[in-house]
């Protein structure tokens, strides 16, 4: 059976969700991680079923069978939860409002919530001494670099002077 994706709005914020929420059996499901988005905490038993709270609320749901992530019913959830749910056929819309405080939480990727590393000591070795400066007492020394006998620019020959030539005998 083909299902309609649906969009799902939680107190007049567009909330998405992998795999997207679908409409199925006239039941909006989504995965739990939709449900993480209204409720303070969800766990799923090792039987199967989902347990969400929201502040002394506890409901407790059972994932659609063969559904792999788990994907429950959206709708008695967050009725559950002290919601109020409005459906839009028209642009298959799940509406969920919640009253008191609004929390207001930084967008992904950030999460405040995550395990943060420890800064570590990076290993910079110190440059190494400067070699020391030769100091020079007494006479001076000869120097021993090659100098060149050929200059290394070009040199104009002079232009060669006739020598008087003597008569011969």
């Amino acid at each position: 059976m083909l299902a309609a994706l649906v969009t799902v709005v939680v107190n007049g914020s567009f909330v998405p969700s992998v795999p997207v929420a679908a409409l199925r059996d006239a039941h909006v499901v989504g995965p739990l991680g939709l449900v993480a988005r209204f409720a303070e905490r969800v766990d799923a038993a090792p039987d199967g079923t989902v347990t969400a709270r929201r502040g002394e609320r506890v409901c407790v749901a059972r994932p659609l069978a063969g559904s792999d992530p788990a994907l429950v019913a959206i709708a008695p959830l967050a009725r559950c939860l002290g919601g109020h749910v409005a459906w839009d056929d028209r642009t298959k819309t799940l509406l969920l409002a919640f009253g008191g405080p609004v929390e207001v939480r930084t967008l992904p990727p950030y999460d405040p919530n995550a395990p943060r590393a420890v800064p570590t000591t990076v290993f910079t070795p110190e440059p190494a001494p400067p070699t020391p400066r030769v100091i020079a007492t007494g006479s001076p020394r000869p120097r021993r670099t090659a100098i060149p006998v050929t200059p290394s620019w070009p040199l104009v020959s002079p232009a060669p002077v006739p020598t008087p030539t003597a008569p011969r005998p």
